[in-house]
C-alpha cells in the first residue's frame, strides 16, 4: 500500500543566525554573542517537520513528503538538498537555478526572550512562477502545504489548480500579504498567527475580549469559504474554528525554557499536516499534537535543527 503524499511547495533558505542579549535600537551597534548558519526557509522547515513527525527517528515513514522549490547552483543550495535528503524528503522537484543565489535569511535571536527578527533575501525562491503550475503533476498528493515566501501569484495559481484537481490545501499565509478573496473559497485549512490573522482579516479588536475577537476573525474567513481556521497565539495557545463543527481554544503546551522561537510556527504547520493526513482528519487532535511539537521546538536553538522527531513529542492529546 502506497504512503499518503504531502507536497510542500515553498521556500528554501540558508539561515544566518546571530544571537544577542537584546535587539539593537535603530542606529545602535550591539556586540552579539555568537553567529551560526543553518538550513531553513518556511517551506523547507515545514517539510522537515512533516518528515520528522511522520516517524520516530530511524524508523520507517508513514507519509511521503515531497519538497517543491528552487535553490541556486551554489554551496548553500547543495547543503540544503543534502540536509533534506537526510530527513527522508523527496527533493526530485527542487530546481537548481543557474545565475541565482540560494535564498538566505538573516535572523537575530534575543537570548533573554527567545524572540527573533528575520530579514529574508528570496534569491532562487522567486524563480517559481505561476506558469509552472497550470496543472499539478501526478501522483496526486493527499495535501498541499503552502506559505508566502515564494511569489504570491505562484501561490494563488497553485491554489486554483489544486481546487480544480480537488486536492486539499493547507495555507500558512506568512509573511502576511493581501490575497484575492476568491482563493479562500473552499480552502481546507488556514493556519496563521494572531498578527497575520489581524492583518489579513482587516478587523480591529477594539474593546473585544481576545476570544471574541478571534471568533470574529474566524467568522470572516468562514464567510469567504474557509473550512478550518487556526490562529496560533504563542504562549497563549491556539484558537481554532471549523465551519461545520464548532470552535475552541487549546492552552499552550508546557515549555521548560524558551530558547528560540524561529521554527515554532513551521513545526506546528508540518505536524498538523501529518496528523490530518494520517489520523482521520480530527482537527482538534491534530492541533493539540502540533501544539506540543512546537513547544519542544522552542526549547532548542536553530530552525530545522530544533524540529523534533515523533518520539520526542508526548503522544497524549488530553492537554498541556
Amino acid at each position: 500500500m502506497s504512503l499518503p503524499i504531502i507536497n510542500v511547495i515553498g521556500s528554501l533558505n540558508t539561515d544566518l543566525v546571530t544571537r544577542t542579549s537584546r535587539f539593537p535600537k535603530p542606529g545602535e551597534t550591539v556586540t552579539s554573542k555568537s553567529f551560526s548558519t543553518g538550513c531553513g526557509g518556511k517551506g523547507a522547515n515545514q517539510a522537515v517537520a512533516c518528515a520528522r513527525f511522520s516517524r520516530p527517528k530511524n524508523a520507517r515513514a508513514t507519509v511521503h513528503v515531497k519538497m517543491v522549490g528552487a535553490v541556486g547552483e551554489d554551496f548553500f543550495g547543495g547543503q540544503l538538498l543534502s540536509s533534506l535528503e537526510g530527513d527522508g524528503i523527496d527533493v526530485s522537484s527542487i530546481q537548481k537555478v543557474r545565475g541565482q543565489s540560494t535564498g538566505t535569511a538573516n535572523i537575530i535571536v534575543e537570548e533573554s526572550t527567545g524572540e527573533n527578527q528575520i530579514l529574508v533575501i528570496p534569491g532562487a525562491n522567486h524563480s517559481l512562477q505561476p506558469e509552472m503550475f497550470h496543472e499539478l503533476p501526478a501522483p496526486k498528493p493527499a495535501l498541499i502545504v503552502l506559505q508566502l515566501e515564494i511569489p504570491v501569484a505562484t501561490v494563488v495559481q497553485v491554489m486554483r489548480a489544486a481546487k480544480q484537481q480537488k486536492i486539499p490545501v493547507l495555507l500558512n499565509p506568512a509573511p502576511a500579504v493581501a490575497l484575492p478573496e476568491d482563493i479562500y473559497q473552499g480552502l481546507d485549512h488556514l493556519v496563521m498567527n494572531e498578527g497575520e490573522a489581524a492583518l489579513l482579516s482587516e478587523l480591529e479588536r477594539g474593546d473585544l475580549p481576545l476570544h471574541n475577537y478571534l471568533s470574529k476573525i474566524c467568522g470572516k474567513f468562514h464567510s469567504l469559504g474557509v473550512l478550518v481556521v487556526i490562529i496560533t497565539l504563542g504562549a497563549d495557545g491556539v484558537f481554532w474554528s471549523e465551519r461545520e463543527h464548532g470552535k475552541g481554544h487549546v492552552s499552550a503546551a508546557k515549555v521548560k525554557e524558551v530558547v528560540d522561537t524561529t521554527a515554532a510556527g513551521d513545526t506546528f504547520v508540518g505536524v498538523y499536516a501529518v496528523e490530518i493526513v494520517t489520523s482521520g482528519g480530527s482537527v482538534k487532535n491534530a492541533m493539540t499534537r502540533a501544539n506540543k511539537a512546537a513547544a519542544r521546538t522552542v526549547e532548542k536553538e536553530g530552525a530545522q535543527s530544533s524540529i523534533p522527531w515523533r518520539d520526542e513529542v508526548h503522544d497524549s492529546v488530553s492537554g498541556g
